[in-house]
């Protein structure tokens, strides 16, 4: 009976007995792809053939359906995977496209990953060969900020172009630029100097620091559009010249304090031996000429005695005098007798000499020692900023240090005794250079410059009025510092 049944009635009773496919795909695991049907005998149309049941898949197993990359389209989202679709009959599904599979990363099983964004999912522009890689662009921003500030503020930013580092932070910091990068950070500053000042500044301070002055190291620029380091010592910007230095990260210095006092003075002393060393060179104190000379304190200590007679005059004199007025009348008379002293002390014949000895043999002295171009950094005291650079008596130098920390400190014995101890570490100070330092120590420097000052409008009436009152106060301290100072410095 069952063989007598036709081939055509058979295949009737398979496809109205058997379940249809969207059916059958529901009763197991299934990793979204249609198996394809086998092709038909030869001599038979094709029809639609009964998929092979699949064998259960453990979840373990499973790849993610979100990374086959089969779809041209866009990609499913992650909340919902995608939709499964039926074949049509005859007609088997292209198969599936394999992703290739990196070395750094694959699929994780049994997770499922984020949505791609469709920064991810569009092509990647590929870069102009002009344009800077993507991690070049922070540091070329920075320097372009740079650039800008520096024209901002005046400064031709043009000269940066000389010196081999990208700088990508300023900052002012008086009349220097603060300018960093990643690897230093240099202090550029514009100046009136000539070339030859210049040339000079540069020359004495590469022979200071090369041994071992407290002193920054000067950054010498390229040659224009190469890498070879150039002999000019500065750069020539579009409104004036321009040099660099290291710039030295460090403390403040108080010069009240012993110990900053020992190691400014420690300092100053071996800056004072090296440039009398540099000026006395065969060929390196060719260039002493080019910077200038301060041996002329006789005269400026003058002309600043005839100035505070003058203001008294106008004080006296004046039609209504104010509170300033009366206050300076009643207390210059005993500072203009200083000041005529320290002339006397000048004009002494072992000062004459010492002056003399010192025009023949200079020593290049800094004359701007303030505590504001003092750092402290690695337990020792460095100068900076040299603007005011000259050949001048070294007494001159260490008269304004020691003044400056015991205006600070009181004008206390010990503080004084403790800057000229340490300055003999590496000059020893003579008779005569202690005679000096009387004269410039006796010189009422504080009471000349607050009446200049009060003078000149920069100062109100109320500011001169506080400060003249401030000398008035430590002159008691100060009157006996200068007879500790005779009597010990001088024997006397």
């Amino acid at each position: 009976m069952a063989e007598s049944i036709p081939p055509w009635l058979k295949h009737l009773w398979k496809e109205l007995t058997s379940p249809p496919a969207f059916l059958a795909g529901k009763t197991g695991h299934s990793s979204g792809h249609a198996k394809a049907p086998s092709p038909p005998p030869p001599g038979k149309k094709a029809g639609w053939v009964k998929p092979a049941p699949q064998p259960p898949v453990h979840p373990h197993d499973a790849e993610s359906p979100w990374e086959d990359g089969e779809s041209a389209g866009p990609e499913p989202s992650a909340e919902r995977p995608a939709s499964k679709t039926r074949p049509r009959p005859g007609r088997p599904p292209s198969p599936p496209v394999p992703k290739p599979k990196t070395a750094t990363s694959g699929p994780r099983p049994n997770s499922r990953p984020p949505a791609p964004s469709a920064a991810e999912g569009s092509p990647k522009p590929r870069p102009s060969p002009a344009a800077p890689p993507p991690q070049a662009e922070p540091a070329v921003s920075a320097a372009w900020t740079v650039r800008s500030n520096m024209r901002a503020w005046g400064y031709d930013p043009e000269v940066l172009g000389a010196y081999p580092y990208v700088f990508t932070r300023i900052s002012r910091h008086g009349r220097a630029l603060r300018l960093q990068s990643a690897r230093a950070t240099v202090a550029l500053k514009r100046t009136s100097f000539s070339p030859l000042h210049l040339e000079a500044l540069h020359d004495v301070l590469r022979f200071a620091a090369s041994r071992g002055a407290a002193v920054p190291h000067w950054i010498m620029p390229r040659h224009a559009g190469g890498s070879r380091t150039s002999r000019t010592p500065f750069v020539r910007g579009s409104d004036g010249l321009y040099y660099a230095v290291q710039w030295l990260e460090g403390g403040p210095v108080d010069l009240g304090s012993a110990a900053d006092m020992a190691r400014a003075a420690e300092s100053l002393s071996r800056f004072h031996h090296l440039t009398r060393l540099w000026s006395s060179g065969s060929d390196t104190g060719a260039r002493r000429g080019d910077l200038p000379d301060a041996y002329d304190i006789f005269e400026r200590l003058s002309r600043r005695t005839e100035e505070l007679e003058k203001i008294l005059q106008k004080s006296e004199n004046g039609r209504s005098p104010g509170e300033v007025d009366r206050f300076y009348a009643e207390h210059a008379p005993a500072f203009i007798a200083q000041a005529h002293e320290a002339l006397d002390w000048l004009l002494s014949p072992d000062c004459q000499k010492r002056l003399d000895q010192e025009r023949e043999a200079p020593t290049v002295c800094h004359m701007d020692l303030t505590p504001g171009n003092l750092v402290r950094k690695d337990n020792r005291v460095y100068l900076i900023d040299f603007d005011y650079l000259a050949r001048a008596p070294r007494t001159l130098d260490l008269a304004h240090m020691l003044r400056r920390g015991l205006q600070t400190a009181g004008w206390s014995p010990q503080l004084g005794l403790t800057g000229l101890l340490h300055y003999n570490t590496a000059c020893t100070l003579t008779r005569a250079e202690y005679v000096l330092l009387r004269a410039f120590l006796t010189f009422p420097h504080r009471w000349w410059r607050a009446a200049r000052r009060w003078q000149d409008g920069i100062w109100t009436e109320e500011e001169a009025l506080r400060n003249l009152r401030r000398c008035v106060r430590e002159e008691t301290a100060r009157h006996k510092f200068l007879q500790w100072f005779r009597r010990h410095a001088l024997g006397r």
